[in-house]
């Protein structure tokens, strides 16, 4: 097969590409955050936070709950395209996801990276990479659903440092998969807390 045979599918990746690029995050807009970050840059933060996390998460299989390593060339390519349905349906926000039910929500994403990836070669891996982490079923899976909520929590606090004051609902409530992931959280949480009065 010819490499051209692509050409199409590959000019649609570099378009989506390019729309997540100019995507804002939603939640940020309706916390009328300014200059609100865009899918694209949320992304390459999952995907670095993801590598580097997989790497300590394989160092310390037995503390972290695993018996055998994350297979880390899984765990960056979940990351980078677990949000490429959004080039598409956009970043929808809890609000309009609570509306539609999740299960529409999950069927319209998967429709989605399905059209995107389906043309491109070695698709039927990566729609499995896609379905894992939406249904959180394999480590690798779980450890970007970990990250996911992770680098959002990070950048609810950047927007905290900079004056916003009504992020709260961002770094509230989430469960966690691994003990790492929990203990970052709780290092995060910590730099938006202030100091107990002694």
């Amino acid at each position: 097969m010819s490499a051209t045979q692509y050409t199409p599918a590959l000019l649609n990746i570099i378009e989506r590409a390019g729309d997540l690029k100019v995507l804002p995050r939603t939640g940020w807009l309706f916390a009328n955050v300014a200059d609100a970050e865009s899918v694209a840059d949320h992304t390459a933060g999952v995907a670095l936070i993801s590598l580097f996390l997989a790497e300590a998460i394989n160092a310390d299989l037995v503390q972290q709950g695993l018996s055998q390593p994350l297979n880390i060339g899984v765990v960056v390519q979940t990351a980078l395209i677990h949000d490429l349905a959004e080039s598409v349906l956009t970043d929808l926000p809890k609000r309009a996801s609570r509306h539609l039910g999740e299960e529409i929500k999950h069927q319209t994403e998967a429709a989605i990276t399905a059209d995107i990836i389906g043309p491109l070669p070695n698709a039927a891996r990566y729609l499995d990479f896609w379905h894992a982490y939406d249904t959180a079923s394999t480590p690798e899976a779980r450890l970007v659903k970990d990250v996911d909520k992770l680098e959002m929590v990070a950048q609810a606090l950047r927007y905290t440092a900079r004056g916003q004051r009504n992020l709260r609902e961002f770094w509230e409530g989430h469960q966690w998969a691994f003990p790492l992931c929990r203990m970052l959280y709780e290092s995060l949480l910590q730099q938006c807390l202030p100091p107990s009065s002694s």
